[in-house]
């Protein structure tokens, strides 16, 4: 039976969708609370002080939520440095093994024959 591989650049795609639908999920509340508060039967000045909580709560959660955002990332960026450099040390013990074990023939030509 066929099971598809996956590569963790696949999985770290749908990450990117988790980031825009948060953002989008922040924006629906901020515009669904302003038009609430709206229509709601208040007062010029509760209307607008309430607005103006509203919003700077909005702006606090938004900061909090790129902050978190941009350590992920950040982090992502140092795991893959780390990955990429272990690699690169991996290539070369083992290019230094094949060199040491199979070393290259110096003269042209074969010998025995």
């Amino acid at each position: 039976m066929y099971e598809p591989q996956y590569s963790e650049t696949q999985y770290s795609a749908g990450d990117e969708g988790n980031g825009k639908f948060l953002i989008g999920l922040l924006t629906g509340c901020a515009i669904g609370a302003a038009v609430g508060l709206m229509f709601a039967p208040k007062a010029g000045s509760e209307l607008r002080q309430q607005l103006s909580s509203t919003t700077e709560r909005l702006k606090q959660k938004a900061a909090e939520t790129y902050d978190q955002a941009s350590g992920t990332v950040t982090e992502m960026v140092s795991k893959g440095r780390q990955v990429a450099e272990r690699g690169r040390e991996a290539f070369q013990s083992a290019r230094q093994n094949v060199e040491q074990n199979f070393p290259t023939p110096t003269g042209s030509g074969t010998s025995g024959m």
